[in-house]
């Protein structure tokens, strides 16, 4: 019997766990199996970024009508006994919820919702591979893992778990050191009495109990997604709320409570806020590329990265998306900024701007337009009531190409600094294709109308370190903050991991990373890469450490995406072949 540990028991772990038992039942049904899974947090499945526990109001970036892709599990055979089908996310909503028209505004649930679909599916699978002794769940953290040709030994705190064959890591936000930035800060706030500072962007909880008050000035480091989360736990979970004017904009008054701050300062290097999605399917319509337009994109993509003749440089993703973007703009006719343009003109101004994100044209919006102008802009854009810029076009665009990304930009064969500047591409494109509902942009455009959101030092603002906090100054403005929230979450970035499991690994030079801006480098079906002259260790890493080797580690959907299935599938043809042999 093959004993695997799957370390890390998020979205990633159970889906590891169910392509398993999948691949089994499909490719060797004969064959037997028996897993240990390591995940501390009480609920499996989810793990804490989509803890069921968590506050109403941090809210996931993806439409509950983009979850459609999130499939189910199949129903899977062990000898006589059957693990039950689970539904896909769509199947699990109630009935009302699952088709609404394509005229009603998109929901983008709650991050605690998606936690208990993913713990209710978890347990399913859990309780049937436990119940034939197939399945054993550690809930401790794996400190250590060691490795003595042919078994690995996993350590915990109280438990070493040892005679293990394969090992797969799931694990997903780790704990990074501390910028510069941050490591003076936290310096500057131990020698003081009156200021705050959390370094780590969630759980938002810790902020919500902490000693910040009406009298309190909070800055954000960082003007993203994390923080929209952090000023509507500081507003809506301290008696504020926010008064609905406008179904079909989602415009909202904000009405504030006694016991929160009255002044936000956000900050972040560009200054440049997050870029609400499509309010509905209707609108979002005008963003999709045709099937044909996606198949010669993805052939596009997949020669320039794994092709014959791999590209040198970012050009032939840039070329691929442009030509997408250029004959779909055109066609929205009176929809887009009105120009006239030809379909050449506009592929190479797309070329251009995706090389250079401050380039000003008249039909991309102007980054020298006040934050508040520009939200409320792109809001319109958003709900269909302003023509649409390039840029807005472009980054819907993108979003609808990423999965074709990713799938194809897998395991490339271009060198790793073309991988790195291509997982740039796709990471400044974030601002639009992990954009937040219409919803959360309306939120801030009232708190800012209400005069608690100062969007005044929103573009890195100096700051330095005072008496009672830090002082930020910009335009010859200054405020003085008492607390100061880290809204940004860290990069996968291998060489700054400072987890014990990931230290121990790289000590053992068990891993290596891609380039020193990316993650694990691993091979085709997800296996650790050795050096050459090494033989090979049973060590897969499948997600966000292996960032490089794939794109799309940070998004839901891709927990239960192909490379999963492509690690169970040739890991199950191992020990096949193993088998025969013997």
């Amino acid at each position: 019997m093959k004993h695997y540990a799957i370390i890390g028991g998020g979205p990633r772990g159970l889906f590891a766990l169910e392509s398993l038992f999948t691949a089994l039942y499909n490719n060797a049904p004969k064959a037997q199996i028996k897993v240990t899974l390591f995940e501390p947090f009480k609920y499996p499945g989810s793990g804490w970024v989509w803890n069921p526990e968590q506050v109403a109001s941090n809210w996931l970036n993806i439409t509950e009508r983009a979850l459609q892709d999130l499939p189910g599990r199949p129903e899977i055979k062990l000898g006589d006994d059957i693990i039950p089908t689970f539904p896909s996310y769509t199947e699990w909503l109630p009935e009302e919820q699952q088709n609404p028209p394509a005229t009603h505004p998109d929901q983008f649930p709650p991050r605690a919702k998606m936690g208990t679909y993913l713990n209710a599916r978890f347990e399913t699978i859990a309780s049937a591979l436990k119940g034939f002794d197939l399945l054993n769940i550690v809930e401790e953290t794996v400190t250590k893992l060691t490795y003595i040709a042919p078994e690995f030994t996993a350590i915990t705190e109280n438990t070493s778990i040892n005679a293990i064959d394969e090992v797969v890591l799931t694990i997903g936000h780790q704990d990074t050191e501390l910028s510069e930035q941050l490591r003076e800060w936290t310096d500057h706030v131990a020698q003081t009495d009156n200021a705050l500072l959390f370094t780590e962007a969630y759980p938002v909880e810790k902020m919500i109990n902490a000693n910040i008050n009406s009298e309190s000035v909070v800055a954000f480091r960082g003007f993203g997604l994390a923080m929209i989360d952090q000023i509507r736990a500081l507003t809506l979970q301290r008696g504020a709320h926010f008064e609905m004017l406008d179904n079909d904009t989602k415009e909202v008054a904000f009405h504030s409570g006694e016991n929160h701050p009255q002044r936000f300062v956000p900050f972040s290097l560009d200054g440049l806020p997050m870029v609400p999605k499509p309010i509905n399917k209707a609108v979002d319509k005008w963003f999709m590329p045709s099937d044909d337009a996606i198949n010669a994109f993805a052939k596009a993509i997949h020669k320039g990265a794994c092709g014959d003749h791999p590209a040198n440089d970012q050009y032939f993703l840039l070329e691929a998306m442009a030509a997408v973007v250029a004959p779909l703009f055109l066609k929205l006719g009176d929809k887009v900024i009105q120009h006239d343009l030809t379909e050449e003109e506009v592929y190479y101004l797309t070329i251009n701007y995706l090389n250079n994100k401050s380039l000003a044209h008249p039909l991309l919006l102007s980054h020298q337009k006040p934050v508040l102008q520009m939200m409320q802009k792109q809001v319109e854009m958003a709900v269909g009531e302003a023509q649409v810029s390039l840029d807005y076009f472009i980054g819907q665009v993108w979003r609808h190409c990423q999965p074709t990304i990713y799938r194809e930009f897998s395991y490339p064969a271009i060198a790793d600094d073309v991988v790195a500047e291509v997982i740039a591409l796709d990471e400044a494109s974030k601002r639009y294709s992990y954009g937040p509902p219409v919803d959360s942009i309306q939120q801030l455009i009232a708190l800012a109308k209400a005069g608690l959101l100062d969007l005044g030092f929103v573009n890195n603002p100096e700051i330095i370190c005072v008496d009672g906090g830090w002082q930020l100054e910009s335009n010859g403005k200054k405020v003085t903050v008492d607390v100061m929230l880290n809204a940004v979450l860290d990069s996968p970035q291998l060489v700054s991991v400072d987890t014990p499991i990931i230290k121990n690994l790289l000590s053992y030079e068990m891993i290596e990373p891609k380039h020193t801006d990316l993650g694990i480098r691993t091979d085709d079906y997800g296996y650790v890469e050795v050096p050459e002259g090494k033989s090979f260790v049973p060590l897969a890493v499948l997600g966000r450490l292996s960032k490089g080797s794939v794109i799309g580690v940070d998004a839901i959907l891709e927990c239960f995406g192909p490379r999963t299935i492509s690690w169970s599938e040739r890991s199950i043809a191992l020990m096949k072949n193993e088998k025969k042999r013997r």
